[in-house]
């Protein structure tokens, strides 16, 4: 019978062991930096894309309207948080049902002596704030002809 001290040794030893996991915890922290920094600026490119549409959609709404119309009014910047049109008999929800966007419009009017028409520049302003407290905005803006 063979003792247990000649007997090869097959198992690994404590230390070892901690020293693995050690050594395998060191390879992964970048990995998971990244994985982090992936994520972070997937919900930047969505929340870019979100604004986008908030201002596209109400830079529509304006250029389909008269030119004399209410919502045109040269104003200075003003909240359009939730509002509905009557458009073409149907009523439509123009507003924001995510509340992490805060949308403003501002609309002035220029008309030149020597100029033809007059002209409404529309501006449209979306702003919110990112989870990491950045706060951005997105501003899109246009021409309405009288």
């Amino acid at each position: 019978m063979k003792s247990i001290t000649n007997a090869k040794r097959r198992a690994f030893s404590f230390i070892e062991i901690l020293f693995s996991i050690i050594c395998l915890g060191i390879l992964l922290v970048p990995i998971f930096n990244m994985f982090r920094q992936g994520t972070r600026a997937t919900t930047q490119n969505r929340n870019d894309i979100l604004a986008q549409q908030h201002a596209s959609n109400l830079m529509s709404y304006a250029f389909f309207l008269p030119y004399d119309h209410d919502f045109l009014k040269v104003s200075a910047p003003r909240d359009t948080g939730s509002f509905q049109v009557d458009f073409a008999g149907k009523t439509l929800d123009l507003g924001m049902e995510d509340g992490q966007f805060k949308r403003t419009i501002e609309v002035s009017e220029i008309k030149p002596a020597d100029w033809k028409y007059a002209y409404k520049i529309v501006t449209v302003i979306v702003r919110w704030q990112e989870s990491n407290g950045l706060n951005r905005h997105v501003k899109v803006a246009g021409l309405v002809a009288k």
